[in-house]
């Protein structure tokens, strides 16, 4: 019989969960920088919503919790115990979440015709970071 519980694939370890962690620690970090530039940016870009970056970041950090916690040793998610299917599919959906936001927030500074706030580089360094957890994350939900 087969199971259609999702779950996380037990070949996580320590090196996956703390790459996943590290690149959103990156994302939060430029994030967090990006909400300075903003905020700097105000006079001459009053449309900017000033704690979109933020509460990207805080979302971010909150993700990085919560994979860790999925592997720690003893927690619902480690390996060799059951998985925690409900907080890893709320991960790959929060994931999903951020990846949009982020999406959108740098959309609201590319549209033609408007000032550069001067966070193009910040873009660049949170993006690859992104899109490396994202794929882990959304690959790592299987059916089993």
């Amino acid at each position: 019989m087969i199971s259609t519980q999702e779950t996380f694939r037990p070949d996580w370890d320590g090196p996956y969960i703390e790459g996943m962690a590290w690149d959103l620690a990156t994302v939060s970090g430029a994030l967090s920088e990006i909400a300075t530039t903003w905020r700097r940016a105000r006079p001459l870009r009053p449309d900017l919503p000033l704690d979109l970056p933020q509460r990207l970041a805080d979302m971010a950090r909150r993700l990085a919790a919560d994979i860790r916690s999925l592997a720690a040793p003893g927690a619902p998610g480690a390996p060799g115990q059951e998985r925690a299917p409900g907080l890893a599919r709320e991960v790959s959906i929060r994931m999903s979440a951020l990846s949009q936001g982020a999406d959108y927030a740098q959309a609201i500074t590319a549209r033609g015709g408007v000032a550069n706030v001067g966070d193009t580089s910040l873009w660049e360094l949170l993006r690859p970071a992104l899109r490396r957890t994202g794929r882990v994350v959304t690959t790592s939900l299987v059916v089993v």
